[in-house]
């Protein structure tokens, strides 16, 4: 190249690097991140609390930058983003252990994408609130079910619990009815077992870090995440398979009839949507397992804490039903106090403290600041059901609260974000409200919850702790 042509070439050089420096500069944020630590080991023990320290620090908004995560600690902000900005918040961060684990295909996990609307227009189809009536009949035999194993044998309530939660999903979804002993069920719980910790943000650091690692064998030290995952879809493979198939069978031979074989018979043929048919059972039981069983288990743990409640619950039972039958879905209205109990229930200890991750599709901004594309946005419910703005003594089981309120009593339940929030809100709450709600009045309307005693009749405390699960 002539000095000359040279000296024609550099002024275009340097032409074109400012232009992309201007463009550059104008794609960069022109507002900062919310406040919260540059860089934060991400808590898997009670991570809820932690959230909330972090925004007594930081404020509402909480970003960790390393993580690209934010956490909501206020309903405020989780209505402005999840369910205002719903469009551009719908979204799911598919990480690479849940990849590995097969959540592609659960609902409550796969990406905002058509083959999200494929799943979700399914479980619409069959657990819009117009609908569900048709299911009262298995929540009824179930509930009392459930009440007569208790009523027998009180010391395995945890089990009894389980067991109610498995029984309506395997009924309801597939028209069987399985016992908890059943390998079946047995199967179910362990996937739940599995699953759980994978859900847990920061967990499994290493793989989201250096995705490559999924290559490696499971048999290197360290890479104990690759036996889980394997493990993990494995069981989620058989319990998706085996009970579709036999409910598929049920509705050829004409012994009976399922959501699953129902839906199943109308899209015959069509491999795709039958794949989703598949996923909508262990999605099911996985909902009713954090909704149904970890909210009975709270409603019993404060029913003892709070013998007062009880016996004031158990009182507006007996006058308003009396004692000669079992509370029906008709009564509900009816039922002010016992409807503010479960509703305290679900504030306090909601089932899932911090619901599941919601993710940007774009850059977005708020309150001054920048939220970028792509970011992970944690709602840490158990936070916002006891911000002390809005809920007086917010630490304290207060069903009363429900009863005054200044727009009176019993405001929108979703209030209590138990569900979810925006276009992720659970699909089957409308079904597991109904559920929770009759098995809280028929124990009380049964039972007396009391604390277990040793040999001398002497009361044992009970533990208010909580195993540490992605949910309570």
């Amino acid at each position: 190249m002539s000095h000359i042509s040279a000296m024609l070439f550099a002024p275009l050089i340097t032409a074109l690097a400012l232009i992309y420096f201007v463009l550059h500069r104008k794609r960069r944020p022109t507002l900062p991140y919310p406040p919260g630590p540059k860089v934060a080991r991400m808590p898997t023990y009670d991570a809820w609390v932690e959230y909330r320290n972090w925004g007594r620090e930081y404020g509402d908004l909480v970003y960790i930058q390393d993580e690209n995560i934010l956490i909501l600690n206020t309903s405020r902000a989780a209505i402005d983003l999840l369910e205002k900005r719903a469009r551009i918040y719908s979204d799911r961060r598919m990480t690479q252990i849940i990849k590995l684990t097969g959540g592609e295909m659960n609902l409550a996990l796969v990406p905002y994408s058509d083959s999200w609307r494929r799943k979700r227009k399914h479980f619409q189809q069959n657990f819009r609130q117009a609908t569900i009536n048709r299911f009262h009949g298995d929540q009824y035999d179930k509930i009392n079910e459930f009440l007569r194993e208790l009523i027998a044998t009180p010391d395995k309530f945890m089990q009894h619990t389980t067991a109610l939660s498995q029984r309506l999903v395997f009924s309801i979804m597939y028209g069987l009815d399985v016992k908890p002993e059943e390998p079946l069920a047995l199967e179910a719980v362990q996937l739940l077992h599995t699953l759980m910790p994978t859900l847990v943000p920061g967990s499994f650091p290493m793989i989201e870090r250096f995705p490559w690692l999924r290559f490696m064998p499971s048999w290197l030290p360290g890479f104990g995440f690759k036996r889980i995952a394997d493990q993990c879809r494995r069981q989620m493979k058989k319990v998706e398979t085996v009970p579709f198939n036999m409910a598929v069978e049920i509705l050829k031979t004409g012994k009976g009839t399922s959501v699953i074989a129902e839906t199943a018979a109308k899209y015959e043929g069509d491999l795709a949507e039958i794949e989703s048919i598949k996923a909508m059972g262990p999605v099911s039981y996985l909902a009713a397992a954090d909704t149904t069983a970890s909210a009975i288990s709270s409603f019993t743990l404060f029913m003892v804490l709070h013998p007062e409640v009880q016996a004031k619950g158990q009182e507006e039972i007996d006058r308003v039903i009396g004692r000669d039958r079992l509370p029906t879905f008709d009564d509900r209205q009816s039922l002010p106090y016992i409807e503010a109990i479960y509703r305290e229930v679900l504030r306090l200890n909601p089932p899932l403290p911090h619901g599941l991750e919601h993710s940007s599709i774009e850059d977005d901004f708020y309150l001054g600041y920048h939220i970028p594309k792509g970011c992970s946005v944690v709602p840490n419910v158990w936070a916002m059901n006891r911000d002390p703005d809005v809920y007086e003594r917010p630490d304290d089981f207060l069903p009363e609260r429900f009863l005054h309120t200044p727009t009176g009593p019993f405001t929108n339940i979703g209030n209590i974000h138990a569900f979810g929030f925006g276009r992720r809100v659970c699909i089957g709450r409308y079904l597991a409200d109904n559920t929770v709600w009759l098995t809280i009045a028929s124990v009380l309307a049964t039972l007396n919850l009391t604390k277990p005693k040793d040999k001398e009749g002497n009361e044992i405390d009970i533990s208010e702790e909580y195993s540490n699960y992605f949910l309570r």
